[in-house]
């Protein structure tokens, strides 16, 4: 079998479900060696995963740019950067420390590297050199497809003049002209010496063809429009359209044999309590978990709580994340329990309705536990995107953090409980969501990916 690589931003969405990805190759007898940029090797080891700590990422490699005093120096400090702008390029470029990357790859020589598209980089390094590369995605399409509209928007597509097919091509272009002009923007301000631009040169010098890297960029720096993709979404997920001829959808990720570093056993009490209770009283346990929020979303859960503080009936378990604190949130009602943290899929196990963000990594656990949603968009990245999903599919709602009173909120938690069809809908999604494991899709992909580059090489030899 091969010898794979598979390198991730180390974001715990994406680090927990390429994890499952991982042990799933190494079933069907790969060996596979893990890597990121962001210390998470603990993380990694306890869940059973072979790891590399890899060099982090260098987001500002022309200097981190520093915006403040008047008109006068501001300008000069303009003219600085435009007469030193070619010898900054060439630092630049050096200090995205690709060599300690591409030496790795020359000992390792991996037979395939499945590579997270956030990391550029990387992935130019690695296709440079020749070797076979496969990108990661935690995200639906972002190609502009006839019947999608932009991953970042909520609009579903036949509803309104926003899901016309003149308002998607409409909302398109708008997407493609805020991007150009912040790009814009950012070179004017930084003479080219940006990250975008600084990745640019870097693959002018390796060799990195331009074809792959398109103008319909996602709000990182780049999409690729050349290079073979799997996305650990499912197709069923998405709005009806024809796929990418690059992307394949191999499915939801989801352990829930998975160890949390985090693991706290007084939380763990504290939670058997909690399903006890709901248990005993026949209450609807509702999880909420908005660790992505942000601290000024305190209000919103402010409202939440006070919704579930009126329904005894209903029992709360909201994890806060590192940026929201307890004290933040007034009276607590006694049916109403926050955490620093949750174990995520141990709640959801119980749950009946899960009030998120909209991160795909949550929806795809809320579609393994078969749990209906009210999805809070964060607003952020996909998440838009995510929840328009959600709602199209009927499996659950998607409504507005920064609109929603206490008693809508209320209403559409009680919607969410109540009405059969958002279970019906999940547990269809959930046979196609289990589809994809009993199909061995992703396995059968790794495959035919290898036997092409094997012929590919067979054919080069012969040549």
């Amino acid at each position: 079998m091969a010898e794979i690589l598979c390198l991730t931003s180390g974001l715990m969405g994406i680090a927990y479900a390429s994890f499952e990805l991982t042990h799933r190759l190494e079933e069907a007898g790969h060996r596979v060696q893990y890597g990121s940029p962001r210390p998470i090797a603990d993380l990694a080891e306890a869940n059973g995963i072979q790891y590399k700590q890899l060099a982090p990422v260098n987001f500002f490699p022309a200097g981190q740019e520093h915006v403040g005093g008047g008109l006068v120096q501001r300008l000069r400090k303009w003219k600085d950067r435009l007469v030193q702008r070619k010898q900054r390029r060439v630092e630049a470029v050096e200090a995205l420390g690709m060599d300690e990357f591409a030496h790795f790859l020359r000992t390792t020589s991996p037979d395939l590297i499945i590579i997270d598209i956030e990391l550029h980089e990387h992935i130019m390094t690695a296709v440079a050199m020749g070797i076979p590369t496969v990108l990661l995605s935690q995200w639906f399409s972002l190609w502009q497809q006839p019947g999608l509209p932009p991953l970042m928007q909520q609009t579903i597509p036949g509803e309104g003049w926003r899901g016309s097919s003149w308002g998607l091509a409409w909302t398109w272009w708008c997407w493609r002209w805020q991007r150009r002009w912040i790009f814009g923007k950012k070179s004017l301000r930084t003479v080219g010496t940006h990250r975008r631009a600084i990745l640019r040169e870097y693959a002018r010098k390796i060799g990195f063809s331009h074809r792959y890297i398109p103008h319909n960029y996602w709000p990182g720096p780049f999409t690729y429009s050349g290079l073979p993709m799997i996305s650990m979404t499912m197709q069923e997920m998405e709005f009806p359209h024809v796929a990418h001829p690059n992307l394949t959808y191999v499915g939801a990720m989801v352990n829930d044999q998975r160890r949390d570093v985090k693991h706290d056993n007084t939380i763990d009490s504290q939670l058997s309590s909690v399903f006890a209770r709901c248990e005993q009283e026949g209450n609807h346990l509702i999880c909420c978990t908005v660790s992505t929020f942000k601290a000024g979303d305190t209000v919103f859960l402010q409202r939440l709580i006070a919704a579930v503080g009126r329904r005894p009936e209903w029992r709360l378990v909201v994890g806060l994340g590192a940026k929201l604190k307890v004290t933040d949130l007034g009276e607590i009602p006694e049916n109403v329990h926050p955490f620093p943290w949750i174990p995520q899929l141990k709640v959801l196990a119980k749950a009946d309705c899960s009030i998120n963000h909209g991160g795909i990594h949550t929806i795809n656990e809320c579609i393994h536990c078969r749990v209906p949603m009210l999805v809070y968009s964060g607003k952020r990245s996909d998440q838009n995107g995510c929840a328009a999903r959600v709602h199209y599919h009927q499996l659950g709602i998607m409504a507005d953090k920064d609109r929603d009173d206490s008693a809508t909120i209320e209403l559409k938690i009680e919607n969410v409980l109540e009405n059969p069809s958002f279970r019906e809908s999940l547990e269809r999604m959930h046979q196609q969501y289990e589809g994809y494991h009993q199909k061995e899709v992703l396995t059968s992909y790794v495959v035919e990916f290898l036997d092409q580059q094997a012929k590919q090489q067979t054919i080069g030899m012969t040549d």
